[in-house]
């Protein structure tokens, strides 16, 4: 019944209905019929005990730890261009002070993470980097540092424009001021109403994104300073723009038409724009106007990934969330099941949201540097030999998304084993004359 049930709500989330009826119609349905929760059962003095030890455990390391490298990665031609997407949540806002609380940034959520289940990495502790804060340009300067030594090419700063305000400007505007630090970067519009459904607690916006096409076509204005700088990334000479949510873009053949003609007409070039793939959305992105697609995960992956939540020993009874097997996901390689033309692939070393959801999170289970190596270089290969891409981007989520345990950044358990996998990843997957 569990299986037809999450069936059901994948089926839903696909009807071709705006994504804002969606959520209404699911907030009622959970209070309607609030969802039962998968334990219930009284953990046994075992597993209590076997718990206790693990939460004791907390600061080992991990028997994957590794430290940090001596040597570089040195960029080859013909190795694939990895973008991390780059959250600037960490450093605190006015509006977040109003939102959340005073001084609340995306630390906050997680420190407040722990283990719902024997076995459950939870909390995350970062390492070299500590809970950082963005409004310190030598926090990002290390950030690009270790992202070039150890073969991430660029990152995609996630870019929050709401019809002409913006929102977690400072980090990208400090890095954009600071043209010492030399690392490529693009832009990722989120191009969605906030709401506190950001952590679970309910779906009322709290700051609204314009559907309008107006407002749509005035947004390239506040791109266009970004993609000035030189190291704005480009292909064949046109700058990168990624747009995170395209089914929400008001009538696209008009939109995107408007936004190539202001960038060409002010000396940009063609913007080459990709559009990520949504898993409630089907429609065909290449016929509205974008020049490619890109995965994301878990989205794009969710639909082919083994439920294992009821083979877990809970400790917390009223547990409602849903924990996937991340091992299975890359042993039987169901990242390859989803197929699209112009397809730019994409890895997650981890995920896990429960810093944001406490006990709703979705879990993938199992996640490790080797399966993440794994996975990686099996996308790698496919990239080297896709004459289809334009330019041979890899999309990793993320370099920093902390609140859902999605990052590259050294922890205090594995180290910098993550980073040392991407390296070695790209490095193993070169053919012998690639060098050349």
């Amino acid at each position: 019944m569990r299986r037809l049930y999450e069936r059901l709500i994948q089926l839903f989330w696909r009807l071709p209905i705006p994504e804002g009826v969606k959520r209404r119609l699911a907030a009622i349905r959970h209070r309607l019929f609030p969802p039962v929760p998968p334990v219930s059962k009284r953990p046994s003095p075992v597993v209590l005990d076997k718990y206790v030890r693990q939460v004791l455990s907390t600061p080992e390391l991990s028997p994957e730890f590794v430290d940090l490298a001596p040597d570089t990665y040195e960029r080859q031609p013909g190795d694939p261009m990895l973008l991390a997407y780059y959250l600037p949540q960490f450093h605190p806002t006015p509006e977040n002070d109003e939102w959340w609380g005073k001084g609340v940034t995306e630390w906050h959520n997680v420190s407040r993470a722990v283990p719902q289940y024997v076995g459950h990495y939870q909390p995350r502790l970062p390492a070299e980097l500590g809970q950082y804060d963005l409004r310190i340009v030598e926090n990002i300067a290390r950030q690009a540092e270790l992202a070039k030594i150890h073969g991430v090419y660029g990152f995609a700063y996630y870019f929050y424009w709401f019809d002409g305000r913006r929102l977690l400007d400072k980090p990208l505007d400090l890095f954009l001021n600071n043209p010492q630090i030399d690392y490529p970067f693009c832009l990722c519009w989120a191009n969605e109403s906030w709401t506190r459904r950001f952590d679970g607690t309910s779906g009322e916006v709290i700051m609204y994104q314009n559907e309008s096409v107006e407002s749509y076509k005035a947004f390239i204005e506040s791109v266009k300073p970004y993609m000035q700088d030189r190291r704005y990334i480009r292909v064949d000479g046109r700058p990168l723009l990624i747009v995170y949510r395209p089914s929400f873009v008001p009538n696209p053949p008009e939109v995107l038409a408007h936004w190539r003609e202001v960038c060409q007409r002010d000396g940009l070039g063609n913007p080459y724009i990709i559009a990520v793939k949504e898993n409630t959305f089907d429609g065909d992105l290449l016929a509205l106007g974008f020049d490619a697609q890109s995965e994301f995960h878990p989205g794009t992956v969710f639909r082919y990934c083994n439920n294992i939540t009821a083979q877990l020993p809970f400790v917390r009874e009223d547990f409602r969330g849903l924990v996937l097997d991340y091992e299975d996901l890359v042993k039987n390689k169901k990242y390859f099941k989803f197929q699209a033309r112009k397809l730019h692939r994409a890895v997650m070393p981890m995920w896990d949201n429960t810093p944001r959801r406490n006990n709703t999170a979705m879990i993938y289970h199992g996640a490790s540097p080797a399966l993440y190596k794994e996975w990686l270089a099996d996308v790698l290969r496919e990239t080297r030999s896709n004459s289809e891409l334009d330019s041979p981007f890899v999309f990793l989520n993320a370099w920093n998304e902390w609140g859902e345990s999605a990052y590259l950044e050294p922890d205090r358990r594995y180290g910098y084993a993550f980073l040392r996998a991407t390296r070695e990843a790209i490095e193993e997957t070169r053919t012998p004359n690639s060098g050349e």
